[in-house]
């Protein structure tokens, strides 16, 4: 049988190895929590940095709409002058003739 001494010696022991593993076992999932906040803040900076970089693609998409529709309209425009164009050189030679026969 063991004496008092041993006895004490022995749970001594026994508590240090619980002690270590419950004390181990918080730890780790103190750690594990913590790297689960440094996770969560990672990617919740990485979607805003992925939103800012969404709007000002938005913008630039925008002013690229702009810049088209002024570009068609001034397609638009060059097209009706050229036809005017066309018609008042019809015209001229429609006149043209009409004064070389007067002239006659």
């Amino acid at each position: 049988m063991l004496d008092p001494g041993e006895v004490i010696t022995v749970l001594t022991g026994v508590a240090g190895v619980t002690g270590g593993f419950i004390g181990g076992k918080r730890l780790g999932n103190s750690q594990s929590i913590a790297a689960a906040v440094d996770t969560t803040q990672l990617l919740e900076l990485a979607v805003a940095e992925l939103r800012t970089q969404a709007q000002a693609k938005d913008g630039k998409i925008s002013d690229l709409s702009s810049r088209v529709d002024v570009l068609e309209s001034l397609v638009t425009q060059r097209a009706e002058v050229e036809a005017v164009h066309v018609e008042v050189q019809g015209v001229r030679h429609v006149v043209d003739r009409i004064a070389d026969k007067l002239e006659a």
